[in-house]
């Protein structure tokens, strides 16, 4: 890149030097006049603050440490853009805000007196200039418009801060760096640039063509640009450096038919202290994905997530393109044993109105429906899957002697296995998670990897009635009990609306006799003969009825919630498959008709009926 000749780096000797000399390019102080505390400020004020500044660069992923001369320091973003991160409790850090081209930094601390309460890193390449304690003072001092400028920014921020609190950052550039030979002229890269285009975003692609333009014209193509996609040459090339500098996320793209390098995992421009762990998008030439590499498996300290891409199939560069633009559908199902058979008919109706499932999850019976989904069968395979497995057969009665649960688990666990083999998490086409609760260290289990079966068997074992699995050592059981409807476990990852679907809600639970459980066992037969619970009734519903508070909590994260009355169903009622369907149908038409569905196809946000369309290949 072709640096101005004076800008340099860390070296404050050479930055003092050019001071002195008062060199700057007519473009910096044109740029000077952009910056919001310096409206309608004089050139004389500018040239004094130019003569009194150091101009230097950043390289993205470095923290501008704040002691020295930089400790009591007002810093002007010329170009790039600076993060403001803050930590939490456990010392993590978080990104709160953005400190783009044009805008200032410091000036808060300065006038305050208080020390720095967040650490600042350059997003990308970034150019400042750092003006001292006195000469920003004295620029107050004779140039009273500054402090109103100042002001009036400071009030903005206030705004932003208010109105946008719980907003996470969006990304807006994304190196795509190759892990291998070969893949600098991938077409992947553009096909989702032009799905972003066709959903009206304004996005681009910056090969190595453009390595010799200037750090302004960079900021200038970002500043034009929705998403701006710096494409890697080779997985260790300049280029490819420079890319991971500029970039607010990386991807990493792979083939999944070739050997990918471990070594390149262990470098640390991933910018993982910065929240920003790399994706992996692996390629499958032959258009049907396969299994994840041997030799990577799924490992959360390599990247954060992964996106299986079959050749030629359009289905998956648009999903790609909604996870990119921040539009990805996420879906929420929770359990209820057979009356999560209505999670059938919502999603036939949210289908009906071209909503896509990106990202889907659950609970219990709302997890292995999800798993359908990710394994993409369709509604009406679906059904017939879901009619074998529950409707066709009793999977609740092979009982055995108590001494761990009612049941032994071995029939269940078989359907299980019947429907999703052994097939993968980590395999599935679609991201997918399901919860189930670890009595070990009673917190939620959220199940990312292993054999899907596995998982479900553990995310339906309701205390009492299922055995446990053991995993490592720990025992879990079905995560109603802990967290019946995972919408705050989807939430930390959800790139786009939340659509919850709940089916745990009122029941027709109870018992007319006030000395029910005190009576004779023939009278308790008898009771139950006549619809009295009966003890697999109660703790099916215990399981669920726990997490009424956390329901309360989760229904505030999803920006769509589902809650089909149901009334009649029970959560043993498996021959109610077809009416369960048909009540979560009605229901789900009636919401959409009265708030929509979420917006996926387009570049704009916001509750409105979805209009589906295919992008074109090319």
């Amino acid at each position: 890149m072709n640096f101005p000749s004076a800008l340099q780096t860390f070296d404050m000797s050479l930055l003092t030097q050019f001071r002195s000399d008062n060199e700057f390019p007519d473009g910096l102080r044109a740029r000077l006049r952009s910056f919001a505390i310096l409206d309608d400020v004089g050139d004389a004020a500018l040239r004094r603050l130019l003569s009194e500044a150091d101009w230097f660069s950043l390289p993205g992923g470095k923290e501008l440490l704040r002691y020295g001369e930089n400790d009591r320091a007002v810093f002007l973003v010329v170009t790039g853009c600076l993060g403001v991160f803050v930590e939490n409790d456990r010392g993590v850090r978080r990104l709160v805000a953005h400190v783009p081209a044009g805008e200032t930094v410091g000036e808060m601390s300065l006038l305050s007196g208080e020390p720095h309460s967040a650490a600042l890193v350059a997003l990308r390449d970034t150019e400042l200039l750092r003006v001292g304690p006195q000469a920003f003072e004295a620029l107050l001092t004779r140039h009273p418009r500054v402090m109103l400028n100042l002001l009036k920014t400071t009030v903005q921020r206030l705004r932003q801060t208010t109105h946008g609190a719980d907003q996470k950052m969006k990304p807006k550039t994304f190196a795509v760096i190759p892990l291998q030979n070969g893949l600098q002229d991938h077409a992947l890269t553009r096909r989702i640039a032009e799905a972003l285009v066709s959903m009206g975003a304004k996005a681009a692609v910056l090969d190595s063509a453009t390595h010799d333009e200037t750090t302004e014209w960079f900021n200038r193509f970002e500043i034009d640009h929705d998403i701006v996609f710096y494409q890697g040459d080779e997985p260790d090339s300049a280029w490819t450096n420079f890319c991971l500098r500029q970039a607010d996320r990386v991807l990493l793209l792979a083939r999944a038919d070739r050997e990918v390098p471990l070594h390149v995992f262990e470098r640390n421009y991933f910018k993982r202290d910065l929240g920003a762990t790399p994706e992996l998008l692996l390629v499958h030439p032959h258009g049907q994905a396969h299994a994840m590499p041997e030799h990577i498996e799924f490992r959360r300290d390599l990247y954060g997530t992964h996106h299986h891409i079959r050749d030629g199939n359009t289905a998956d560069i648009q999903r790609l393109a909604r996870f990119v633009a921040g539009r990805a559908v996420n879906i929420v199902l929770a359990g209820g044993g057979a009356r999560g058979f209505a999670h059938i008919g919502v999603l036939r109706a949210l289908k009906e109105a071209h909503v896509p499932f990106d990202y889907v999850a659950g609970t219990s019976m709302g997890g292995i429906i999800a798993a359908g989904l990710a394994m993409e069968w369709d509604i009406d395979e679906l059904i017939a899957r879901m009619k074998h497995a529950f409707v066709e057969t009793n999977p609740l009665d092979d009982y055995t002697l108590p001494l761990i649960s009612i049941l032994r688990g071995a029939k269940v666990s078989r359907l299980l296995r019947e429907q999703f083999r052994d097939m993968r998490i980590e395999d599935l086409v679609k991201p997918y998670f399901c919860v189930s609760a670890d009595l070990t260290t009673g917190r939620d289990f959220v199940h990312r990897s292993g054999p899907v079966w596995r998982a479900l068997r553990a995310s339906v074992a309701l205390p009492g009635i299922l055995p446990p699995v053991v995993e490592g050592g720990h025992l879990l059981v079905d995560g109603g009990v802990m967290n019946n409807l995972p919408v705050d476990v989807m939430a930390e990852e959800a790139r786009g609306p939340i659509v919850a679907v709940d089916v745990s809600g009122e029941i027709d639970f109870r018992a007319r006799d006030p000395r029910y459980g005190e009576r004779s066992i023939w009278s308790l037969i008898a009771q139950r003969m006549q619809g009295s619970p009966s003890i697999v009734s109660i703790l099916m519903r215990a399981g669920t009825v726990g997490s009424s508070a956390q329901r309360r909590v989760v229904r505030e994260q999803a920006d769509f919630l589902f809650e089909p009355p149901l009334r009649g169903i029970g959560m043993r009622d498996w021959k109610s498959c077809d009416h369960a369907i048909a009540q979560g149908y009605a229901h789900a038409l009636l919401e959409i008709e009265k708030r929509g569905v979420p917006l996926s196809d387009t570049w704009t946000s916001g509750p409105a009926l979805s209009v589906g369309h295919e992008i074109a290949a090319s």
